[in-house]
């Protein structure tokens, strides 16, 4: 990116930070169809004595997946920002 516009440099931090949150995203969502009803059943059984009814959302899974490419999204902006204000000789001292 050295020497690029601030507009692309940009753009590549935002995108980074979208490619991670989807990633997480990826990961996360079998993760909770395994393990969500057994944790609802054990916390309803210690916590309240009772069996809990579970239903999974799967309508939630994609409402959870535009937060989290939001969420990315914004999180990336102010390293993004620092980052389109370094010069390219500041840059390459880093190296």
């Amino acid at each position: 990116a050295v020497g690029a516009e601030s507009r692309t440099i940009m753009g590549m931090y935002v995108m980074e930070g979208m490619v991670q949150g989807a990633l997480s995203w990826l990961v996360s969502v079998p993760l909770a169809v395994l393990l969500a009803r057994p944790m609802a059943a054990t916390l309803g059984e210690i916590m309240l004595q009772t069996r809990l009814e579970f239903a999974f959302s799967y309508g939630a899974v994609f409402f959870w997946l535009v937060l989290v490419l939001l969420i990315a999204a914004l999180a990336a902006i102010l390293p993004a920002r620092g980052a389109t204000r370094v010069s390219v000789q500041e840059s390459l001292a880093y190296g």
